[in-house]
């Protein structure tokens, strides 16, 4: 998890229908972009949320989470990380995270233009719908064990590595030699 730090998420300032968590915050960036990969690095979060208001210290680190997210995004090595409480947290609260950043995603998706209508592989829109579904699921009674640590790690891996096959679908496809010549 990165060092990243707003204030302006915690629940004591929550307005609205804003992001609750830096997970759920990255998520819907994450949506964006699936949708439109050249959206406003420095006002993303107004396309998404009309009850967030971030402090002015915080409108760099928004900057700087566009900037980290769109370039893993674009990586060829896959280096994409979701921001998640670490390994030595409470399994619970790790789930609960992944739970809230299932939930950006999905939410930045549809804010950004995704339909039932978005035409999509068969492999995206189990994708899609798997994420709703761990969206919606509470992880209150989950058991901390090994077997479980083990099975979230593999959840996050499925739902950090379905994110590079949705984003590479969604983007237009770069123009080929054929179609810019004159």
């Amino acid at each position: 998890m990165s060092e990243l730090y707003f204030p302006s998420l915690s629940s004591e300032k929550q307005t609205g229908d804003g992001p609750s968590s830096l997970a759920e915050l990255q998520g819907a960036l994450c949506g964006l972009l699936c949708m439109d990969a050249m959206a406003d690095r420095v006002n993303w979060y107004k396309q998404l949320f009309d009850d967030f208001a971030p402090q002015e210290d915080e409108k760099l680190d928004l900057t700087h989470l566009f900037d980290e997210t769109i370039q893993a995004l674009n990586s060829l090595e896959f280096d994409f990380q979701m921001e998640l409480p670490g390994d030595d947290a409470p399994l619970a609260s790790r789930l609960s995270a992944l739970a809230d950043w299932s939930q950006g995603l999905t939410y930045g998706l549809g804010t950004s233009g995704m339909t039932n209508e978005t035409e999509l592989s068969d492999d995206c829109q189990e994708y899609v719908t798997d994420v709703i579904k761990i969206s919606q699921v509470s992880f209150d009674d989950v058991e901390d064990t090994e077997q479980e640590r083990t099975n979230f790690e593999e959840l996050v891996e499925y739902i950090r590595m379905g994110l590079f096959l949705l984003y590479t679908e969604l983007q237009p496809n770069a123009p080929t030699e054929e179609a810019t010549e004159h």
